[in-house]
Formats: C-alpha cells, sequence, structure tokens
C-alpha cells in the first residue's frame, strides 16, 4: 500500500487529527512519515508609521517562527513514536503552504499526503483560500483530505 506519508500540519486542533489519523493509517501500512510545516518568509522590509524594522529583527521573527514550528512538529513527533511509526520531521520556509508540502512530497518521494481541510464555506473560503484545495490541484502525489 503506502511506504511514505507526509503529514502537514498547521497547529491546529482539525490538523492535530489528521495527524493522528495519519499516523494510525502508517501503522497499519508499515509506513514511515514526514511531519512537515512550512514556515512563512518574513517579508524583508516591514514598515509602520515611520519605524523600519531592521536586520536583527527580521532574524529574530525567523527564529521565532522557526521555533514555533519545531515545536508542532515535536507534537507530531511524540504521536509518531507513541505509535512505534518511523518519523522524520521537515521545517521549511515556504513561499506559500501548498507550494511547501508539494514540494516536500515530491523531494522525499512521498506516495501519500494526507492533511487537514478547514472546512471554511463561503466568503472565508474565498478571502483565505484553501491549501487542501491547492495542494489536490498541483501535487502529482495522492492526496487524503481528512475532516
Amino acid at each position: 500500500m503506502f511506504k511514505h506519508i507526509l503529514i502537514p500540519t498547521d497547529g491546529s486542533s482539525v490538523s492535530a487529527k489528521a495527524v493522528k489519523a495519519g499516523i494510525a493509517l502508517a501503522k497499519e501500512a508499515g509506513a514511515k512519515v514526514t511531519g512537515y510545516y512550512a514556515v512563512d518568509p518574513v517579508p524583508a522590509r516591514l514598515y509602520g508609521d515611520g519605524y523600519i524594522v531592521d536586520k536583527r529583527m527580521i532574524a529574530e521573527f525567523e527564529r521565532r517562527n522557526r521555533d514555533a514550528a519545531k515545536k508542532r512538529i515535536a507534537g507530531v513527533a511524540r504521536e509518531a513514536r507513541k505509535a512505534g511509526v518511523q518519523f522524520e520531521p521537515l521545517v521549511e520556509t515556504a513561499r506559500t503552504p501548498y507550494e511547501g508540502i508539494v514540494e516536500a512530497a515530491k523531494n522525499r518521494k512521498c506516495d501519500l499526503i494526507l492533511m487537514a481541510s478547514h472546512g471554511e464555506r463561503g466568503l472565508t473560503r474565498f478571502m483565505l483560500g484553501s491549501v487542501a484545495d491547492k495542494v489536490i490541484q498541483l501535487s502529482k502525489v495522492p492526496v487524503l483530505v481528512y475532516r
């Protein structure tokens, strides 16, 4: 069946449910899991009422974003360890989460992406878009959306 499953997370409760389901599927299939978190890039220039953020502050933003991402991936690692599933963490800066997910699945030679959908509808979905929809559209790897 599946040998390598990519499980992206955003740290939400919906995503946590998908992580548990993905790890259970991996255990049943004897697959390994790569946990993925896309770190948003910090804009090179941030402005606000005559204030320009310097390079040190940008570096601090990036460090904090990476630290938060590592904590979220550590939670996925704990779930995998409890289930006895081989796990590899992956935290990357990506232009957009969906591009990062698709690239990670391709580069890591995953044969399934299992991810959550927040199930937004109407104006919220229109304004925010859907990462899951974009992954489905762009991925050459099968995508299983957990809701």
